[in-house]
């Protein structure tokens, strides 16, 4: 894939985090990436058992011109279980990095990592776990990031309606020689899972188990469009 993007920052608020100060304009990234993936799963939709494996790399700036200059590499795999005949267990990971070269001191925030909420680690908000700025204690992301998955799956109403009881954990670090070292942020839930013709809906209450800067330990309520069921 090749990638020209513009991106234009203006109009913030006093109080914004120095990191989006610092991308304040117009800035253009030009990239390219390759993705390989194997899939050995059943199902696409509704798998029970089998494996996917995908990882992506991307180079941005440097002969591809651009204002921004910065490598990212990240990566999925989850395996499926199929247990006590119609239960399915699903376990997934996740792990990126990323950084600047070249006349590039950091990686734009916009590009970085970011945790929390619906698609990582649930019983948080969106992207609220991992680095802050020292100000305004506003999330700015991180270089480095890891989120581990795992669902129980059971079925309520035959090919139509699911439950589902998940543990989520994972961390975001400011630098890629931090990932790792930091403690984990864990949350819990229990969710359904809705077989529509727009695709599978679902529908997840998390609690957190951890204390994150800033933020209330405090039941919450996600609904996402995913692509598996």
């Amino acid at each position: 894939m090749y990638k020209l993007e513009e991106v234009k920052i203006s109009d913030i608020p006093d109080d914004a985090s120095q990191a989006l100060k610092d991308e304040i304009g117009k800035n253009t990234t030009s990239s390219v990436a390759l993705t390989l993936t194997h899939d050995q799963r059943d199902n696409i939709y509704n798998p029970s058992k089998g494996f996917l494996i995908s990882g992506t790399g991307e180079m941005a700036g440097g002969v591809l011109s651009g204002d921004k200059n910065f490598t990212k590499f990240y990566g999925v795999a989850s395996t499926y279980f199929k247990n006590f005949d119609k239960m399915v267990l699903e376990l997934k990971g996740r792990a990126g990095v990323a950084d600047a070269f070249g006349n590039s001191v950091n990686v734009p925030i916009y590009e970085r990592y970011f945790a929390g909420g619906a698609n990582t680690i649930r019983g948080y908000r969106e992207q609220r776990i991992g680095p802050r700025d020292p100000g305004n204690q506003q999330p700015v992301g991180g270089d480095a990031y890891w989120v581990v998955n795992l669902e129980e799956t059971f079925p309520i109403y035959p090919n139509l309606i699911k439950g589902a009881v998940f543990f989520d954990t994972g961390n975001v670090e400011e630098k890629i020689g931090d990932l790792g070292k930091g403690s984990p942020v864990s949350g819990i839930g229990v969710g359904v899972r809705i077989k529509t013709p727009i695709g599978p809906v679902k529908l997840d209450a998390g609690y957190p188990l951890d204390d994150v800067p800033g933020e209330k330990k405090a039941l919450r309520f996600y609904f996402n469009i995913s692509q598996g069921f």
